[in-house]
């Protein structure tokens, strides 16, 4: 185990993919060669969640009292990942800083985890990590000690401490058994040496090692969320009617042609350095900057999903409009078919609107007898009306 996954990891485990040759032979006796070859595959299912942990007056946190937060799963609806800091017993400013991150479901284990805090103008500090996804015993992590005390937090409360407030940056990886198993191709009758030409070449030594290393280093979408979360050298405010999203005009421009226009045309948005945003609740701007910064989203609900809708087609970001529709797409029942399909006419989306119709004509008495489809009907006739002569339309055309 630890030849494979530690001292020559990157020899054995090229892109994390173990592969293993078998020799199999039928009854008693000798050995048929020869025969065939199969190959299979298992593939592990693992979800990655990274979140941040923040707790406010640092200094005053007293020792096992635990700082909580919960953050939703991005996989599973109503799943959540509980994280709590806290302080062991100690003398003063001695006190080591423990997280403890569990998921609420239990099939679920953490296999490997990574957390660095979040100071000055986006720097960033390894505070410790562990790593147990080749471990055969199948334990999770629980709990982790950060590598940097309290004490030496507070000697440099100037550096590592924003308006007094600790930032976590927790990247975890959690595994919850086998996605996928089968035999994938079987190859009958071949001469040995072309068996072995068409499956077992290894990559080189040299070029395994390079794509070891290259895990190692962050990607572009990486570094670009760490500067919006670190908010260092922004230059344009996003402000809702509560609150204010520091951001830069040039991911903004290079993201949403909207931002792009008011940002270079003669347009108020230009000079102030502001953008007046009413129409959006601040989740809902957080998360669509998530995604102009790092391309990602984790969407976990319905409402969520409709919202970003929205704010996607208001600001003209194609590929968070497609992310969306997709989710909904994958999430409709006849209960939500005629919310969707108002959300649809309302954009001019005709895609999403065909799809929404086929699925209401495939379920149509459940859809059509549901009570939100009765109480659609008082609200959007015309659009009711047309969707259900649809079904006699499609008919006819079906005669002809």
């Amino acid at each position: 185990m630890d030849e494979i996954f530690l001292r020559r990891k990157a020899d054995y485990l090229p892109q994390d993919i173990l592969s293993v040759r078998c020799k199999i032979w039928e009854g008693e006796g000798n050995i048929v060669h020869n025969i065939g070859q199969s190959s299979a595959r298992t593939r592990i299912k693992i979800e990655k969640n990274s979140f941040l942990h923040e707790v406010e007056r640092f200094s005053a946190l007293q020792s096992k009292v635990k700082q909580t937060i919960q953050i939703p799963s991005h996989s599973r609806e109503q799943s959540f990942i509980t994280s709590s800091l806290y302080l062991t017993e100690g003398l003063c400013c001695e006190k080591k800083i423990m997280i403890e991150i569990v998921p609420c479901d239990t099939n679920q284990f953490l296999c490997k985890c990574k957390l660095s805090l979040l100071y000055g103008s986006g720097n960033e500090l390894e505070g410790g990590k562990a790593d147990i996804r080749y471990h055969t015993e199948g334990k999770s992590i629980r709990i982790l000690p950060l590598s940097i005390t309290r004490e030496e937090i507070l000697n440099r409360k100037s550096e590592y401490l924003r308006d007094g407030k600790l930032t976590l940056l927790c990247e975890c990886t959690f595994s919850s058994g086998l996605e996928f198993e089968a035999i994938e191709e079987t190859v009958h009758r071949m001469p040995l040496p072309a068996v072995k030409q068409k499956s077992y070449r290894a990559p080189r030594k040299n070029i395994c090692n390079g794509s070891e290393n290259m895990s190692t280093y962050s990607s572009v979408s990486e570094d670009l969320k760490a500067l919006y979360i670190t908010k260092s050298l922004s230059d344009v405010q996003l402000k809702t009617k509560t609150k204010s999203f520091p951001a830069h005009k040039i991911i903004l421009c290079a993201r949403s042609s909207v931002f792009k226009r008011m940002m270079t045309s003669d347009m108020k948005e230009k000079n102030s350095g502001c953008i007046e945003i009413d129409d959006l609740d601040d989740d809902v701007v957080q998360q669509l900057l998530i995604f102009l910064y790092s391309d990602t989203i984790g969407i976990v609900q319905w409402e969520m999903a409709t919202r970003l809708y929205y704010a996607a087609d208001k600001y003209e970001v194609v590929k968070l409009k497609a992310v969306c529709s997709s989710f909904l797409l994958e999430n409709l029942t006849p209960t939500n078919a005629g919310e969707l399909l108002v959300l649809a006419d309302t954009h001019s989306d005709g895609d999403l609107k065909k799809s929404v119709e086929d699925f209401i004509l495939e379920y149509e008495e459940e859809v059509f007898g549901s009570d939100e489809w009765e109480k659609l009907m008082e609200t959007n006739p015309v659009l009711i009306m047309k969707a259900m002569h649809l079904k006699y339309k499609r008919k006819k055309n079906e005669v002809k």
